[in-house]
């Protein structure tokens, strides 16, 4: 893991990633869980809602962040906000 990394109130809070990038943020009952697979890829600046779940093979981009409550089974590319169950994109994230 690189630097930047904020768990806020980790109750039952299981991180198994393959990776996760710099400025990492969840929140509790966040998992990040291996599936035959593989494990969860996080990129930098990720921020994470409680309840969230990410399970497998994925790739979360870089600036992404996904809303509480998620099930996230597929790649989410950068810049956006993700959320439901399945976890879909809400919308992109631009900087001007």
């Amino acid at each position: 893991m690189k630097g930047g990394f904020l768990l806020a109130h980790p109750y039952a809070t299981v991180l198994n990633a393959d990776s996760i990038g710099k400025n990492f943020s969840c929140r509790y009952c966040t998992t990040l869980g291996e599936k035959s697979n593989g494990r969860p890829q996080i990129g930098d600046n990720v921020t994470l809602g409680a309840n969230v779940t990410i399970i497998g093979n994925v790739h979360i981009g870089n600036n992404v962040i996904v809303g509480a409550g998620s099930v996230v089974v597929k790649d989410v590319p950068d810049n956006c906000i993700v959320a439901g169950n399945p976890a879909k994109i809400i919308r992109y994230i631009i900087n001007d």
